[in-house]
């Protein structure tokens, strides 16, 4: 082989990998973001519920059960 295929062989290889990291750094961040804007939506609705209301919230992902200033576990309501 040559220099210049050599070169660009490497020039190649370089450059998907560099594509490849581009493209999990976006998909990463993305989830991230998603993430973010689900806990602001949930926290957007646990403000917006009175005293002592419960929301409830079940995704493939998670399951979430809130008491809205309710009593927290071991603690009495004197």
């Amino acid at each position: 082989m040559d220099l210049l295929t050599t070169a660009a062989t490497a020039g190649l290889a370089a450059g998907g990998y560099i594509l490849s990291l581009g493209h999990r750094w976006i998909t990463l961040r993305a989830q991230v973001r998603r993430a973010e804007l689900n806990q602001q939506g949930l926290s957007e609705r646990a403000r917006s519920l009175p005293p002592g209301s419960r929301l409830t919230e079940k995704t493939a992902q998670h399951d979430i059960d809130i008491v809205i200033g309710g009593a927290t576990a071991g603690q009495s309501g004197r």
